[in-house]
């Protein structure tokens, strides 16, 4: 079923419709990586990765409806520090195929459950509403802020504001020490250039040349707000750690009121591996909340000896099983603690046999019948025209890179050497 796009306009559609919505990852040493898409932008794709590269070529690969595909770049810019610019310059797409460790539940001695399910829609649509138990512990937060960092504030909101959406973006705190000395500035945080940009379209007085911004997330992944703080003087790391301290008790302290819907249905794992997991779900109200096809959820996965990771996960498959369901789930840029934990459980890095992919971690009954889920063809059948039907299966309305960014690199980095 191998197929090439070579079209500029047919490589664009296709980019658009897929890399922005599913799980993307990057070809480096013979390996896949997750990578993080920041957006599209004068048909050219923006990134980030940790990743070194013996050269300027890459490949950045996404599945969908049973098909890879493999996208491949060159390197056109970037800042050096992991965000580059790629422009397109092929697609080849071919039949899926899961390469990697699979571990059933019959081979290893424990029981590994799935809990606290919830649709990240719900997230948001959650901090939406007028809490009182939340608002009393913004408030007693705030307060506290306030007596150590005057000039500090709390945003929280079911709506991203600008900062918060490029922090997302960029998967970065801000961090700027001295806004008019640029040599003070970490890779290892929010791009700079772009801070300048956020603050000349802000209402901050110019003499606050120092500023510490942590997002408030929901475990690890959702962007539900952030903790500030300005400063005349150049502000410290310790200060950071204080503050991104200080941002992290906000979120547990939410997530312990319950205005967070999460499923309290105990599901046991019935295969696991690094790209995927199936499970076995009761018939419940939070069931039909919560598991939808294509629909992106976390949860958490216990796993042994107390080891516990939270999961983001796209919902592939759903599969009727007379009494209960049992749900495909492939895994979205995990946070970088979860997936060294799940190496380590899985032992990932022992030769496996590469075995036909029927979707993320179907488990092994995944060709059985009795898909729920609007009557969708089952991903594991590829399209007999695959690059249409990626691009015909995304609302035509929907723009994944929405939310573009104002950046303009345009200096090439030097080859390495």
């Amino acid at each position: 079923m191998d197929k090439e796009i070579k079209d500029p306009e047919g490589i664009l559609k296709v980019i658009t419709a897929l890399f922005g919505k599913l799980p993307a990852y990057i070809i480096n040493s013979d390996k896949e990586f997750p990578v993080k898409i920041i957006a599209l932008k004068n048909k050219a794709l923006i990134i980030n990765t940790s990743l070194k590269f013996p050269n300027r070529d890459r490949v950045l690969t996404v599945v969908h409806n049973g098909s890879k595909f493999l996208a491949h770049f060159n390197l056109a810019g970037g800042d050096g520090n992991g965000i580059e610019i790629l422009t397109p310059v092929k697609i080849q797409i071919t039949a899926a195929s899961r390469q990697g460790t699979r571990v059933d539940v019959n081979q290893i001695q424990t029981g590994m459950v799935v809990n606290n399910i919830i649709n990240v829609n719900d997230v948001s649509k959650a901090i939406g509403f007028d809490d009182k138990k939340v608002d009393a512990i913004l408030l007693a937060y705030r307060t506290k802020l306030a007596k150590a960092f005057p000039l500090s504030s709390i945003f929280f909101a079911g709506r991203m504001d600008n900062r918060l959406r490029l922090m997302h973006h960029y998967d970065k705190d801000i961090f700027i020490v001295d806004r008019k000395e640029k040599a003070t500035a970490s890779p290892a945080f929010f791009p700079f250039d772009e801070y300048l940009r956020i603050f000349e379209n802000s209402k901050i007085p110019d003499n606050f040349i120092s500023e510490i911004c942590v997002p408030i997330k929901y475990k690890g992944y959702v962007h539900l707000g952030y903790v500030q703080v300005l400063s005349e003087k150049p502000l410290d790391f310790e200060v950071y750690k204080q503050i991104q301290t200080f941002a992290s008790a906000v979120s547990r302290d939410i997530i312990n009121t319950g205005v967070f819907q999460e499923s309290r249905d105990v599901c046991q794992v019935m295969d696991l591996s690094m790209g995927g997991i199936s499970f076995i779900h009761a018939p419940s109200r939070s069931f039909s909340r919560s598991v939808t096809l294509n629909g992106t959820i976390l949860f958490d996965l216990n796993l042994d000896a107390g080891k516990k990771v939270t999961i983001r996960g796209i919902i592939k498959n759903i599969r009727n099983q007379e009494t209960n369901f049992r749900v495909g789930c492939q895994f979205y840029n995990l946070t970088e603690k979860d997936t060294e934990t799940l190496e380590e459980f899985l032992n990932v890095g022992k030769e496996e046999e590469p075995t036909k992919e029927t979707t993320a971690s179907d488990g092994p009954n995944a060709e059985e019948e009795g898909q729920v889920g609007g009557g969708e063809a089952p991903d594991s059948l590829p399209s007999e025209n695959p690059s249409e039907a990626a691009m015909e299966s995304e609302s035509p309305n929907e723009d994944p890179f929405a939310n573009q960014l104002d950046d303009e690199f345009t200096d090439a980095p030097e080859d390495p050497k």
